[in-house]
């Protein structure tokens, strides 16, 4: 499942960034998520194609997710390392993915009537968004071994642990990321990683996941400190900390790829301490729309400091028709279990 593969389409279908309506720079100044007051300019998004054109003919081969998924276990048992901890976090981290996506489907989007993305992303995120949490599972073995305190001190740590790992978030994880996030945006960084995540300009949760392969590390070591540092200053740490907050950053991280408006003044008063230290949507998709602002993780504060935080409003969608009146309707004939798995409220890329 870890190991991209990139395959030159034949010529008469190869598309460049020019016709990828998910990743041109025109696609970004007509898309239906930009609002006409806040929406990119075309000298703001002249640089776009370059960047997206190097991934755009990206190709995965997912015809042995399974045996990558399964990896792990084999390499647990030769090196006599616990499994448990591996896949508990592993499958909880995928099934609040799912879960994610399902909930999204229904109650914000449902048949993409509202955001309507292409097809080449569905299919793009379809096969990448889990390749980061099995390459994690992978990284986990290794620091099994060499860190055992890491994951298995006593359970009377983990409330302690809990409050520590929030403490580095905040103190380390969020300024690195910022700054690590700034770095993948110097053009070289881009062309040779970042822009694959940029490919998708109107967002699905999925995409938060959805980055180049060589890319994953860079965030290993960004997110590694919020449970690394306490284990190094402490001595202790306890493996469902670790996975709590695994889980816990893919739900927000989700969250802010859920392209939808969000504008409580809780979060929007400039008077309001939230509208600095917790992000919406609406901020992320700004990054998506400008790629040069909007760079903090979940705390804007990072932007409104370092003058890189710029307004986005995501266009009002009102005056559309009710999901439930669309002019094309698709019926199917049920088919059992297998007809189930590929029911969008399932699988929103089936």
């Amino acid at each position: 499942m870890c190991m991209p593969t990139n395959k030159k389409p034949e010529a008469s279908t190869l598309v460049s960034s020019v016709g990828d309506a998910s990743s041109s720079s025109a696609a970004i100044l007509a898309n239906n998520a930009y609002n006409n007051s806040t929406r990119p300019t075309k000298d703001e998004t002249k640089h776009i194609k370059a960047v997206t054109s190097t991934h755009s003919d990206h190709v995965r081969n997912s015809n042995y997710d399974l045996l990558w998924f399964l990896g792990p276990a084999l390499i647990c048992y030769a090196l006599n390392t616990s499994i448990a901890p591996i896949y508990a976090i592993g499958i909880a981290r995928i099934i609040s993915t799912r879960l994610t996506l399902t909930l999204h489907y229904l109650f914000f989007d449902k048949d993409n009537y509202l955001n309507k993305l292409p097809q080449k992303q569905l299919e793009r995120e379809g096969d990448d968004y889990l390749v980061g949490t099995v390459l994690h599972m992978y990284a986990q073995i290794p620091l099994q071994l060499l860190f055992p305190a890491m994951f298995f001190s006593d359970l009377s740590v983990i409330g302690i642990s809990a409050k520590r790992a929030l403490i580095s978030h905040i103190l380390l994880v969020e300024p690195l990321y910022y700054f690590a996030h700034r770095w993948l945006h110097i053009p070289e960084n881009m062309k040779s990683m970042h822009g694959f995540h940029h490919l998708s300009i109107s967002t699905l949760p999925s995409t938060s996941l959805v980055q180049n392969f060589n890319e994953h590390f860079v965030y290993i070591a960004v997110f590694g400190p919020a449970f690394f540092a306490p284990f190094v200053l402490y001595g202790e740490m306890h493996w469902t900390i670790i996975g709590a907050y695994l889980v816990l950053f893919d739900l927000i991280n989700a969250y802010g790829h859920m392209n939808i408006k969000y504008r409580h003044p809780i979060f929007t008063s400039k008077y309001s301490p939230f509208q600095y230290l917790f992000y919406t949507p609406e901020f992320h998709l700004g990054h998506h729309a400008f790629f040069r602002a909007n760079y903090a993780l979940f705390m804007p504060i990072w932007d409104h400091m370092f003058g890189s935080w710029r307004e986005y409003k995501k266009t009002d969608t009102d005056k559309l028709l009710p999901a439930d009146q669309q002019d094309f309707v698709f019926i199917g004939h049920n088919a059992g279990l297998a007809h189930f798995l590929t029911c969008p409220e399932w699988d929103v890329y089936a």
